[in-house]
C-alpha cells in the first residue's frame, strides 16, 4: 500500500486560492456529458464535467454551465434539454462540443449520429452511455455559473464503458479487485 502525505497550504490570495483549487479538482474524476437544447433550426450542445443525479423520487439530474454559455439561453428559452453520458469512444465528441475538435468545426452537430423518437427532433448522441430527456423544472445562477435542474421525462441506455476526465486528461473505468 502507498501512504500519501496530504499537504494543506493556506491561500495567500484570491488567484493563489483560485489555483489551488483548480489543481485540487482536477484530481477528481468526472463523468463526460453533452447538453443538447433548441429548436431544430437553432440547436446547440455543450460537453460539460458537471452532471449530477438529484433525486429518483421523481427523477431529477442536474447539469452546470457558464452564465455566458448560448446552453443557458437555448434552455431558457425552450425549457427542455437532453444530456448524453459518452462512452469511450466518443472522445471526439467531447472535444468538438467543448469548442477543442481535433478535426472539423466546433460545435458542429452535424458531424456527429443522432437518434430520437420517430418524427421528433433528434436528442441522443448514439452509442452514450446514457441519455436523460428533460423538462426544466429550476435554474440556480450561482457565482460564474448556472444550475440547471431537469424533471427526466425520457432515458436511452446502453451498455457503453463510461468516458471520464480526470487529472486534465481522458480515461476509463475498471473494477477493482475486492475481496467482498
Amino acid at each position: 500500500m502507498t501512504t500519501t502525505v496530504l499537504t494543506s497550504t493556506a491561500a495567500s490570495t484570491p488567484e493563489l486560492l483560485r489555483n489551488q483549487y483548480l489543481a485540487a479538482m482536477s484530481r477528481v474524476p468526472l463523468s463526460v456529458a453533452v447538453v443538447v437544447a433548441g429548436a431544430p433550426e437553432e440547436r446547440i450542445a455543450l460537453t460539460v464535467g458537471t452532471f449530477i443525479s438529484v433525486s429518483a423520487d421523481p427523477p431529477l439530474v442536474l447539469v452546470s454551465v457558464k452564465a455566458t454559455s448560448p446552453i443557458c439561453k437555448a434552455v431558457s428559452a425552450h425549457s427542455r434539454f437532453s444530456i448524453n453520458i459518452l462512452s469511450t469512444e466518443q472522445v471526439e465528441h467531447s472535444e468538438r462540443f467543448s469548442g477543442r475538435p481535433r478535426t472539423g468545426r466546433p460545435y458542429d452537430l452535424t458531424a456527429a449520429r443522432w437518434a430520437g423518437k420517430p418524427g421528433e427532433l433528434p436528442r441522443y448522441l448514439e452509442g452514450v452511455v446514457a441519455a436523460f430527456d428533460c423538462e426544466l423544472v429550476e435554474t440556480r445562477p450561482i457565482a460564474s455559473h448556472v444550475l440547471l435542474i431537469g424533471s427526466v421525462e425520457e432515458i436511452v441506455s446502453g451498455e457503453e464503458q463510461p468516458l471520464v476526465y480526470w487529472s486534465r486528461s481522458y480515461g476509463s473505468l475498471s473494477p477493482l479487485n475486492s475481496a467482498v
